[in-house]
């Protein structure tokens, strides 16, 4: 049975009963020693004694006149002094000086009991009995233990309750706790449970404890003692903690960490037991389940996220975070959105951007730049015409900058733009476009045909679809499968809160291919064709001219050969006449004038060795009297039968050079027309049919010799 603990308090009026017990014990004992009446002198007191070992219950009495024994737990010892029933009991002392003490030796649980020493009466004496004397023998516990030792395996956060035991001590021992040598007085208890002969204790002492991952490896020591020892008994156990993992996380490079870096992060964990599997999460979201190592290439949209490693164990998971911290250039988080304002009304211009570092801000129009540093431009007065316009919102930071142009747009009546002519091959589906410039955007824009709206409300072959232009909308009305009756003219009408504006719009049928079945455009391939035929007629023409430039450089080569010929033979000539000259005594006059070169034609003749004088006297056309120069010279002609030839020295034949009219082909009117004409030579002035020859009529051509008509 468990017994618990007590300590006995005695309250005064006890004492005070005590007190006088004992006086009127001493005036008896006054009053036997006057009437000589046996008695006891020296009473027993408590003892205890340790097991095997002796103790001696004190008896003296007075007087004596019965027999003296001692009783144990009221059982009569026997009244010899050797107590021969008891080999261990024996009464000692002197019986002259009335000691009638009890030995007992080698004590045992057996001795443990309640003793009495007794005088028997007589026929004159009354009986006595000493007082009570308890003897208590001690009995030492046996060695405490602790509960799975020598190592006790606990898990990390639970309680658990450390248990030492000690059996069969008397009286139970006291139960400490001590942790690597510190005594421990808190979260301690004892229970005590005494055996079957009454006597005997055990008791189980308790240490609750949460063990964490510090305590792992800790000596824990229970200590037991009762008076039976004069040392404590102990014994210990180590704690042996599960603790789920203990992690940490290195990030390399650990800051200044831009866009399209490589970033390396590592994950170790003290763990007991070791740790069983990693895993990785970028925002919630598993990367890797594999490695203690995760490897990632930064990104924009990575900034403010977290990278956090899962260390697991038979325990537990643990998990550490990193927050990342991406620097990167400023964007914008949406385009910016131009805005529609009423003259003389207000507005504001937003432009949200982002970036990291948080980028500064500022709002230009033209050369202007506005004092402020924000996202948000307000106009808080009211807006004029120069408001009105496109203004530039810059956002920079260390590293670059980016800007966007937002229109501050005037709000004011529509209008339809675009192509007013379109085009459509019959079969195929028509698609007519109608765009308007209308700040702000249309509320309608509206289609029809002579004085009838368009429905394309549940309509098969007509339907609308409208798109956002920078300043104003789109309609697009589509008309599935054309005929005939479908080209003409459509309204696209317009509409918003300032007015409206409307267009006819003329849908005209394309030209069909006749190659394929399908109705094409032909206005392109007949572009396509020009171009591929005028490119070869260009060619062509490119190499006739380079034929003919060829051609016409060999001639005027050959040509000019003919001429360097022709001048030194020319030249004999001449030297030949200057000297007939000089023999006549006359002086040779030099080339002579066009008219007079012809005249003197008429009045020299030459023979057969000689050429027309133009042979012989050179005559450098120029370019004011219009004739094509003939390689420096200039033209020789014959007249015979009254036709006049072109001579050509580099051939025999002669070819007639007048035509129906009397008028050479190569002739041509030089406007040299003199009024005067030398009569000294009696010619007269040309007849009316050769006023188109300044070299008058043909002369007759003799073939004499060089002689003058005197």
């Amino acid at each position: 049975m468990a017994t618990e603990r007590r300590y006995m308090y005695y309250p005064k009026s006890l004492l005070s009963q005590s007190c006088l017990s004992f006086l009127l014990l001493i005036t008896a004992t006054l009053i036997d020693t006057a009437l000589g009446i046996q008695r006891i002198v020296e009473h027993p007191t408590d003892q205890s004694v340790i097991v095997d070992n002796s103790v001696i219950l004190h008896c003296k009495v007075a007087d004596r006149v019965g027999t003296v024994q001692w009783t144990r737990n009221k059982f009569g010892l026997g009244n010899d002094r050797s107590l021969s029933a008891y080999p261990r009991y024996s009464v000692i002392g002197s019986q002259v000086n009335g000691e009638y003490n009890l030995w007992i030796q080698n004590a045992s649980l057996l001795d443990d009991g309640v003793y009495e020493c007794q005088i028997s009466h007589t026929a004159t004496q009354r009986g006595v009995r000493s007082n009570p004397a308890k003897v208590s023998v001690l009995l030492p516990p046996r060695e405490p233990t602790i509960d799975s030792s020598p190592v006790i395996t606990v898990t990390e956060g639970i309680d658990y309750n450390i248990t030492c035991r000690s059996y069969d001590g008397k009286p139970a021992p006291n139960i400490t706790w001590w942790i690597n040598g510190q005594l421990q007085n808190k979260r301690s208890y004892e229970i005590v449970t005494t055996q079957s002969d009454g006597k005997r204790e055990d008791i189980v002492g308790l240490m609750t404890i949460k063990p964490s991952k510090q305590d792992h490896g800790k000596e824990f020591e229970c200590r037991a003692i009762n008076p039976a020892l004069t040392s404590y008994l102990k014994t210990t156990a180590k704690l042996h903690v599960l603790y789920k993992p203990q992690v940490t996380l290195s990030v390399s490079p650990p800051t200044e960490v831009t866009e399209n870096t490589v970033m390396q992060f590592k994950c170790q964990a003290d763990a007991n037991p070791r740790v069983t599997s990693w895993k990785w999460y970028r925002n919630g979201n598993i990367l890797s389940e594999s490695s203690q190592l995760l490897e990632i290439t930064s990104r924009q949209n990575y900034h403010g996220q977290t990278i956090k490693c899962e260390a697991i164990n038979t325990v537990g998971k643990t998990t550490k975070s990193y927050k990342l911290n991406i620097e990167y250039s400023p964007r914008f988080v949406k385009e910016p959105l131009n805005v529609d304002a009423d003259l003389g009304g207000r507005a504001t211009l937003n432009c949200v951007v982002d970036g990291n570092p948080v980028p500064r801000v500022i709002w230009k129009k033209g050369s202007q730049e506005f004092p402020i540093s924000k996202p948000t431009l307000t106009f808080s007065r009211a807006l004029t015409e120069a408001d009105f316009g496109t203004y530039v919102c810059v956002a920079s930071s260390n590293l670059g900058s980016v800007e966007r142009q937002v229109q501050l747009l005037k709000n004011g009546k529509p209008k339809v733009t675009g192509d007013l002519r379109q085009y459509a091959a019959e079969g195929d589906d028509a698609v007519i476009e109608c765009e308007s410039d209308s700040v702000p955007k249309p509320k309608e824009i509206l289609w029809s045909r002579g004085s009838s709206k368009i429905a394309t409300t549940g309509s098969s072959r007509f339907s609308t679809k409208e798109s956002d232009l920078v300043k104003g909308r789109k309609s697009i009305l589509t008309i599935k499968n054309i005929h005939a009756a479908d080209y003409g003219d459509y309204n696209c009408t317009v509409i918003n809160n300032y007015g409206m504006d409307s267009a006819i719009i003329k849908l005209i049928q394309k030209v069909a291919s006749a190659s394929t079945s399908d109705t094409r455009d032909a206005v392109p391939l007949a572009y396509v064709l020009a171009g591929v035929f005028g490119g070869l007629g260009v060619i062509v023409i490119i190499v006739v001219i380079l034929i003919i430039y060829n051609r016409k450089k060999v001639k005027d080569e050959d040509s000019t050969a003919d001429t360097n010929s022709t001048d030194s033979a020319n030249k004999k000539n001449l030297e030949n006449v200057r000297m007939e000259f000089r023999s006549t005594g006359s002086e040779y006059p030099g080339p002579q004038e066009p008219w007079r070169g012809d005249y003197l034609a008429n009045h020299i003749r030459a023979d057969a060795e000689y050429d027309q004088l133009g042979n012989i006297i050179p005559y450098q056309h120029t370019k004011q009297d219009g004739r094509p120069p003939v390689n420096g010279y200039g033209g020789h002609y014959d007249y015979q039968d009254g036709n006049m030839y072109d001579v050509d020295r580099r051939s025999s034949d002669r070819l007639p050079t007048y035509d129906s009219k009397g008028i050479h082909p190569r002739s041509y009117d030089s406007g040299f027309e003199p009024d005067v004409y030398p009569k000294q030579y009696g010619r007269p002035p040309p007849s009316s049919e050769f006023t188109n020859d300044i070299y008058g009529p043909p002369p007759t051509v003799t073939t004499g010799r060089l002689s003058t008509n005197v």
